[in-house]
């Protein structure tokens, strides 16, 4: 029996799966499947047996096949991705620590008001009180270290917006 299929099987399955040596390993499977199988005395057909668990192993392998190569372009992908996303974590340590030069350049006052308006999360009020100056003073320091700043921002906008352009292809 294994004689009389075994190169029919090889070319049935080869068809589906396109690897010669894939398809020999299948229909080997197949009948050593066939032969250690309990079923086997009580075929009334074993050649159509073997054809149908050919085919099932090939569509399998197949379908198999497909998904690893899914998975590894998901892979790939999720590589590239991660290569990107070091990059980006980089450029924004850079941004970080060009706006935190940027405001201890600020003048002493200005700095101090802009630090409590922004990282204390003080109000107008609050910090005028804090700092014993007017509220228009503590406007006054908050507007110009917002204009430095965005100045800063402003080159560094462009920067940001090319590695962003990287990051999303």
């Amino acid at each position: 029996m294994f004689r009389r299929n075994y190169q029919r099987l090889c070319q049935r399955v080869h068809r589906i799966t396109r690897d010669a040596d894939a398809a020999e390993d299948i229909v080997q499977d197949v009948f050593v499947g066939f032969w250690n199988s309990e079923q086997r005395p009580h075929l009334a057909t074993p050649e159509a047996y073997l054809y149908r668990a050919a085919i099932n192993k090939a569509l399998n392998y197949v379908s198999s096949q497909k998904r690893r190569t899914e998975l590894d372009a998901q892979y790939r992908e999720e590589q590239s991705l991660a290569l990107n996303s070091t990059e980006l974590d980089v450029q924004l340590q850079e941004t970080q620590q060009k706006v935190q030069q940027a405001i201890e350049k600020l003048p002493s006052m200005c700095q101090k008001v802009f630090l409590l308006s922004r990282y204390e999360e003080m109000s107008h009020k609050e910090i005028a009180a804090f700092l014993s100056i007017s509220t228009n003073t503590v406007d006054n320091h908050i507007k110009k270290a917002l204009s430095v700043l965005r100045k800063v921002l402003l080159s560094l906008l462009l920067v940001l917006f090319k590695i962003i352009l990287d990051f999303f292809p």
